[in-house]
């Protein structure tokens, strides 16, 4: 449930609404692992993201996962198929069913439903575990893009025969090694495990994005994203553990790229009011520039019963080129564990930045705008 103070001119069946009340379903999985021999697997997952008011009648289930992989050597394993292994950061194959916070931070999608299919990609893979190194290879096909690949003098996706998307990320793990046997990182354990890795990546694709120069000639460039991360889930006395997230990230979209989303949107359109961060709960979350992100969150333990309260903070500082201010989005909330991460309830609060073109070419925050969610997750095994 989630109760939204809508951006300026939003519209809400074709009128303006300055809140809105609703009732969605973030995220359905259904996932099954075939084991063919004592080296070889398949992993199949149905799904479907933002069942909501706007998407009920065309909310189909959709193929997410279907991919094989095969163990060469207890050091490598190589895999292929449409998958969510990806490269840049840990946060780019998030394990959405174990996440401290509400959800899944958008800048670390950075390409999510752009040339993916909710962040799965057409690969090929190798990874593997060497003493307290992890490390994943990933070469992709992208989907064709499905938006903003009208060419102007704004970067965006090309809609031309571009190159193989190349990612890769490594992880030095300090205490406990983290088993994957899924391409999806965890967001916390609650102090099951001592976890501290520190981990860098990249992802590359040649003739990804394209604009026009000066003189109205087209100009293709490359995608490049870099990232740096930590992460570390430490248990405490009495059952308590400190969770903690940061990471940077520098995008590179080419010139004055930027891109508006909002995670499960409320909004259907602009009325001649709005802004540049356009309908519903959008913000201008990814783009070519400086990005910072943190998550903060602490366990209190429980010894008469299964049930446990994990308040958590997380926040996203970042310089994008196309901005004249810098663009900040806050979340504080709390989780109650009533059976670990299988059966949690969440209450939080995010605070995102209105943008609008204050003059030409000069985008500047114009104001903040705040969303209350209550959320249930379960997952049953």
């Amino acid at each position: 449930m989630r109760y939204n103070y809508n951006n300026p001119g939003t519209l809400i069946n074709g009128e303006e609404a300055s809140r809105f009340f609703d009732i969605s379903v973030r995220r359905l999985r259904f996932q099954t692992y075939a084991r063919l021999n004592d080296r070889t697997n398949v992993t199949l997952t149905l799904g479907q993201n933002n069942i909501n008011y706007l998407t009920a009648r065309s909310g189909e289930i959709r193929l997410l996962d279907f991919y094989i992989d095969h163990r060469l050597h207890k050091y490598l394993t190589v895999g292929g198929g449409q998958s969510g292994w990806n490269g840049v950061s840990r946060f780019a194959s998030p394990h959405t069913g174990r996440m401290l916070t509400l959800d899944v931070p958008a800048v670390v999608m950075p390409t999510i439903n752009q040339t993916d299919n909710i962040l799965r990609k057409l690969s090929a893979y190798v990874n593997g575990q060497w003493e307290k190194w992890d490390y994943r290879l990933v070469f992709s096909r992208p989907y064709a893009p499905v938006a903003n690949t009208k060419i102007g003098p704004v970067s965006s996706f090309s809609y031309v025969k571009s190159g193989v998307q190349t990612a890769a990320y490594i992880k030095h793990q300090f205490f406990e090694h983290e088993t994957l046997i899924s391409p999806f990182h965890v967001g916390t354990y609650d102090g099951s495990r001592k976890v501290l890795a520190l981990g860098a990546g990249f992802e590359t694709q040649q003739r990804a994005m394209w604009h026009l120069n000066s003189a109205a000639d087209t100009v293709l460039t490359p995608m490049n994203m870099f990232a740096v991360d930590l992460f570390g889930d430490i248990p405490l006395i009495n059952k308590q553990a400190v969770t903690f997230y940061a990471g940077y990230f520098y995008y590179d979209f080419g010139p004055n790229y930027i891109r508006v989303i909002g995670l499960n949107n409320v909004g259907a359109g602009t009325s001649g009011r709005g802004t540049f961060s356009e309908t519903g709960n959008a913000w201008p979350a990814i783009g070519t520039g400086h990005i910072g992100y943190f998550q903060l969150g602490y366990l209190f333990g429980n010894s008469s019963g299964k049930e446990k309260w994990q308040p958590f903070i997380s926040g996203q500082y970042a310089n994008y080129d196309r901005l004249n201010h810098a663009v900040t989005f806050f979340e504080g909330g709390i989780n109650l564990l009533l059976d670990g991460q299988r059966s949690k309830l969440s209450l939080a609060i995010q605070n995102r930045p209105i943008f609008d073109e204050t003059a030409p070419e000069v985008f500047r925050q114009i104001t903040r705008k705040n969303t209350f969610i209550l959320q249930y997750q379960i997952r049953l095994e």
